[in-house]
């Protein structure tokens, strides 16, 4: 089977920093994969390589089969992108912003406007579906852009820190829109800093730290890690344990008048 996301050697520099290095890695169709790590280790500049939005300064990515590159318009329906990083065109609404995702996306005028309503209902969103974005909040503009991410059913979605901010029933919805995408063979590569989330949503997680892919971990069905030879981790470790044991646990730090 044609793997749903293939990273190979992936390099990415801005001027002299280095954001990403070699890394690779492979997500298998109808699974969902973990991206952690700190600020800056290069998780959003790996969403946005995939997603076409920037490009690598060496190696490939690679989308069912199809290689990634920024433009490649047949690859855009097949993958639903979102990011806090990207804004959006503050004087639309959020119905209008829907609509014209759904419209460019190929989606008939009948079928996006029932798409919207499904989706503003979904991410309790319906009262402000006529407000202009810039009068969201920080919660609701990141349920609008998931919405946008979400409104032409694609078969890839890339996540850049999907459930930060967002109400308890609003990730419970999310999660398990996630599950029923990976049932239908679709794969999902999520980052993010919720890792009791991760642990259980995702098969496999990959740690990155400042840029380079430091380890990745096979997750059993019950969110308890493995290595990646399939060994059994610490067994009285969990996923965040496991982080700091390879990135190093940060040094406790105190402020004398709190």
């Amino acid at each position: 089977m044609i793997a749903g996301v293939r990273v190979t050697s992936l390099t990415k520099t801005y001027g002299k920093i280095l954001a990403l290095s070699d890394v690779s890695f492979e997500v298998t169709q109808g699974s969902i994969y973990g991206l952690i790590g700190p600020n800056g280790a290069g998780k959003t500049t790996s969403m946005a390589i995939l997603a076409g939005l920037i490009q690598a300064t060496s190696g490939s990515a690679w989308i069912l089969g199809m290689e990634v590159q920024p433009g490649r318009g047949d690859l855009v329906s097949k993958i639903g992108f979102y990011s806090p990083q990207f804004p959006f065109l503050d004087y639309l609404t959020g119905m209008e912003l829907l609509l014209a995702c759904g419209l460019m996306h190929g989606l008939s005028p009948k079928e996006a406007k029932s798409r919207t309503r499904d989706l503003l209902e979904l991410l309790d969103l319906e009262s402000a579906a006529g407000l202009y974005l810039s009068q969201y909040s920080q919660g609701m503009r990141q349920k609008i852009g998931l919405a946008c991410a979400l409104i032409h059913a694609p078969v890839v979605l890339l996540m850049d820190e999907p459930f930060s901010g967002l109400d308890p029933t609003s990730v419970w919805r999310l999660s398990c829109c996630f599950r029923q995408i990976k049932s239908r063979g679709g794969t999902i590569v999520v980052s993010s800093h919720a890792l009791a989330l991760v642990e259980r949503l995702c098969g496999r997680v990959g740690i990155l730290h400042r840029g380079i892919l430091k380890r990745e971990i096979e997750l059993a069905a019950n969110g308890e890690p493995r290595a990646q030879d399939g060994s059994k981790a610490n067994p009285e470790s969990d996923l965040e344990s496991v982080l700091w044991e390879t990135i190093g646990r940060p040094e406790m730090k105190t402020v004398s008048w709190l």
